[in-house]
């Protein structure tokens, strides 16, 4: 059994991943947060099929014409949005793993991802009000490249955490892609949050426990 926390890497140069996330769709100019926290508020307001560019004019205070020098879409702006979402998940990804994980650290990962996820106030009108275009999204080629991407970020931390010995030697990239499509069916099937971690431990446990 392993003490509960995260532990240091041990023998192993903690490894930094972020050249990982060159492949990712690039990080949105902070120049853009006026703009982007618009149309966040606006497609949460509205849903992705009704908001429109006027209603980012609005919620900005601004004509259309100065919106449109920003970005020239609703489409462009949409994701923009959630590339920066997905950035800042990235971030915190990164920043829970930089030390090192053992099983129980995994568990509290995974849980908090979902919880982060399922906290995003657009994630919320996807799962109440459009639920056909969450599944949509997650059928997409482009969300499948992006989960390969994840998987690639997250696989050098699991070896060097199994070299470690702080989990179970085993297949690194495949424990990845376990996790990482985790993270997505917990997050388009939510189970109750008090039951998420007990859930999340009985599946990860008998794999990653030394």
């Amino acid at each position: 059994m392993t003490d509960t926390g995260v532990k240091l890497m041990g023998p192993r140069e903690p490894i930094d991943a972020t050249h990982y996330i060159d492949g990712l769709p690039p990080r949105p100019d902070p120049d853009l947060d006026r703009v982007l926290d618009a149309a966040e508020r606006c497609l949460t307001r509205f849903g992705l099929r009704r908001a429109t560019m006027s209603d980012i004019a609005r919620e900005m205070g601004v004509a259309r014409t100065t919106l449109y020098r920003q970005v020239s879409s609703l489409e462009e702006a949409t994701a923009l949005v959630f590339s920066r979402r997905l950035h800042r998940f990235i971030d915190k990804l990164l920043e829970m793993s930089r030390s090192g994980l053992d099983a129980e650290a995994l568990v509290s990962v995974i849980a908090r991802s979902v919880r982060m996820t399922l906290a995003e106030p657009i994630m919320q009108r996807l799962l109440q009000d459009e639920p056909d275009l969450l599944g949509d999204m997650l059928t997409s080629g482009a969300v499948a490249g992006l989960v390969d991407q994840i998987i690639n970020l997250m696989t050098p931390v699991l070896g060097a955490a199994m070299d470690a010995g702080l989990i179970r030697g085993s297949d690194p990239a495949m424990a990845a892609s376990w996790i990482v499509r985790s993270v997505l069916v917990l997050t388009a099937v939510p189970v109750p949050d008090a039951d998420l971690e007990r859930q999340v431990r009985y599946a990860l446990l008998p794999l990653f426990e030394v």
